[in-house]
């Protein structure tokens, strides 16, 4: 088979099979070409056929819908019964306009998208060289964006992304920043918090702290602490609720890695944040 006929010639003969129009000059003493031609005919033929059989299965009258039988009633639960509300407009007895056209324009679609088929074919090749090219591109600067991170050149290395535990000038102002396990939960009389108190398994500021540590919560925050999680909570300079708190592993793992990257940044710096009075 030559080049010529691979490109232009056998799109021509799948055309001619889809519009169904004469063949061109000579085509008929191409034998692969007529070969190709008949196959595209053959294969339109049954794609014909199945849209066919589709569009009458679609608009074909549904069949008289026989009454469900009521489920079995249920020990313990109460369902009202819905009134029955009579229709106002008798059913149609005839298919109605929209519904004797639909067939023709499922033919019709049916047609169009092998027509789409064929360009997009087309399309598609001449896009895959483009596609490597950029995939390539893509994958070498995930590569570059990887490595300076990993040599802390990188802005992204620096900073816990959303939390303000990876901000060195953010810890630097916290009172307290720990980690243990809740003992205990209870409301504060007289207000909308409650109080918690923490086993401190792990002291961040200050490095050194006490066995355990106290702080209040409002009683609808999210996530709520019940005894026995394991917490990871920042609190802010003269505050007595935390700004900060991480629930379970798999949520202080993140903050954990973003505190370890941050802590030797507040060995420079002083908070100028003036406490609330």
């Amino acid at each position: 088979m030559t080049a010529e006929h691979d490109g232009r010639a056998g799109l021509d003969a799948l055309m001619a099979a889809i519009v169904d129009e004469p063949l061109p000059d000579g085509s008929q003493a191409d034998d692969a070409f007529m070969a190709e031609h008949r196959s595209a005919t053959a294969d339109l033929a049954l794609l014909r056929e199945q849209l066919g059989v589709l569009a009458d299965a679609l608009t074909a009258q549904p069949a008289a819908r026989t009454e469900r039988a009521a489920p079995a009633h249920r020990p313990g639960r109460f369902r009202r019964p819905r009134p029955h509300h009579r229709s106002r407009f008798p059913g149609p007895s005839r298919p109605t306009p929209a519904a004797r056209l639909r067939p023709l324009v499922l033919r019709a679609a049916g047609v169009a998208a092998v027509g789409a088929m064929v360009f997009g074919a087309g399309w598609a090749v001449v896009q895959v060289g483009h596609g490597a090219s950029d995939d390539a591109d893509s994958k070498a600067s995930a590569a570059s964006d990887a490595g300076a991170g990993a040599d802390g050149s990188g802005a992204k290395g620096t900073e816990n992304s959303g939390s303000p535990l990876g901000d060195p000038r953010y810890l630097v102002c916290t009172r307290l920043v720990v980690e243990g396990e809740v003992t205990d939960v209870r409301p504060l009389p007289g207000t909308t918090r409650e109080r918690v108190t923490l086993r401190v398994t792990h002291a961040y500021r200050p490095a050194a702290s006490t066995p355990q540590a106290a702080f209040e919560m409002e009683h609808d925050m999210d996530p709520l602490l019940a005894t026995g999680d394991h917490v990871l909570v920042a609190l802010g300079r003269a505050s007595a609720t935390p700004d900060v708190w991480a629930v379970g592993e798999a949520d202080i793992a993140p903050e954990r890695t973003a505190l370890a990257r941050a802590l030797p940044g507040t060995d420079a710096l002083t908070c100028n944040e003036t406490p609330p009075g």
